[in-house]
């Protein structure tokens, strides 16, 4: 239901388009009509999903020719058509303004949106400052890799070169932080195979996000175990001084239900440990902070992909959103941006990211 609301709105959104700056484009009649007919068109995603009775969440039944159009032409309709209804607020208030404007505007914006979303992510380094990092750990660099989504559109070649540009940076630690797939695991095994080949001396661990439990989470789950790859759902480990903490996530978009499992694993850590906890969803670190949790790794927001958006995550995930925090009793969080985006939207002006910390101790 919700889904054919939002194929209702971009219908209108298209025909605001069509009867209002391409109407009044210095066009021959027929012309107009055929641009008008192009965005209607183009908001027709939601139909060509179905006819192919193709999966919202990861539609690998659509070929991949029809795919990139659907994605483009989805984003073109809805920032055309809001860029169309701001045109047309100021014609009503009597300020001129040439009706190529939001034409242009809105493709070119959606353009860029849907290209960086699906482009390999650029490599961002930090320096972390922790506290109580024991020297073991000094000079440690270490990769965080936030929402992957491989999927129809990101495949085999797209993993192959986000592995290569992860070893050009050499890290000594590699964490995933969730939601690595879309898909059944069936289309996704050859995509995530490449994942075998990321070098990282002190280890490669991962946990579980929401997204793993849309399709087959323990299949996937044994799968990157297969790969070389820690699963750290419920676990703890000990790397170079570190205690690594992982927590496993559900298909539930908000809830925390892994906060009992969190709260019985500190009990048995000792106090003076230097905890690095990894939970997919952000909105637990108030819980964490509270349980004496020094270091918090997490992604799912995906940075808030873009200014409307990113207001909404903060209000589901008690304000975190995008980058550090630091809470009352000293944890220190980090929000991932993401290394990509879901297929199901995937659009961004908030810039994914391959995340590389250098660990230092904090004078």
């Amino acid at each position: 239901m919700t889904l054919r609301v939002i194929w209702g709105i971009f219908c209108v959104l298209s025909l605001v388009t069509a009867f209002g700056p391409v109407r009044m484009l210095k066009l021959p009649l027929w012309s107009r009509i055929l641009v008008g007919f192009f965005f209607f068109l183009a908001a027709q995603g939601y139909l060509l999903q179905k006819l192919f009775d193709a999966s919202v969440m990861c539609p690998d039944k659509l070929p991949f020719w029809l795919l990139v159009p659907a994605k483009w032409g989805d984003i073109i309709t809805l920032m055309t058509g809001v860029v169309s209804l701001l045109w047309i607020g100021l014609r009503l208030i009597r300020v001129k303004c040439p009706p190529t404007i939001p034409l242009i505007a809105g493709i070119s914006l959606g353009t860029i949106m849907l290209w960086l979303a699906v482009r390999q992510p650029p490599v961002q380094e930090y320096i972390f400052e922790i506290p109580n990092l024991p020297s073991s750990a000094e000079g440690l660099r270490v990769a965080i890799v936030a929402d992957l989504h491989i999927d129809c559109w990101r495949g085999q070649t797209w993993c192959e070169g986000f592995v290569n540009q992860l070893n050009e940076q050499k890290p000594d630690l590699v964490l995933f932080t969730g939601d690595q797939v879309d898909g059944k695991i069936a289309f996704r095994q050859k995509d995530l195979a490449p994942l075998e080949k990321i070098e990282a001396p002190l280890g490669k661990f991962v946990i579980s996000g929401n997204h793993e439990f849309m399709y087959e989470a323990e299949a996937y789950l044994r799968y990157y175990q297969a790969l070389g790859l820690t699963v750290l759902d419920g676990k703890t480990a000990a790397v170079s001084g570190l205690t690594l903490i992982g927590l496993p996530d559900s298909r539930s978009l908000t809830n925390y239900e892994s906060l009992p499992i969190l709260e019985s694993m500190m009990a048995t850590l000792p106090k003076d440990a230097c905890t690095f906890l990894l939970v997919h969803k952000p909105g637990i670190a108030v819980n964490a902070d509270e349980l004496g949790v020094d270091v918090q790794f997490s992604g799912h927001t995906h940075g808030g992909q873009f200014p409307g958006l990113a207001t909404l995550m903060k209000r589901f995930n008690n304000g975190f959103v995008r980058g550090f925090y630091t809470l009352p009793n000293g944890l220190r969080l980090f929000v991932a941006p993401g290394s990509a985006s879901w297929i199901g939207f995937p659009y961004r002006l908030y810039s994914s990211e391959l995340s590389i910390f250098t660990l230092k101790r904090a004078t």
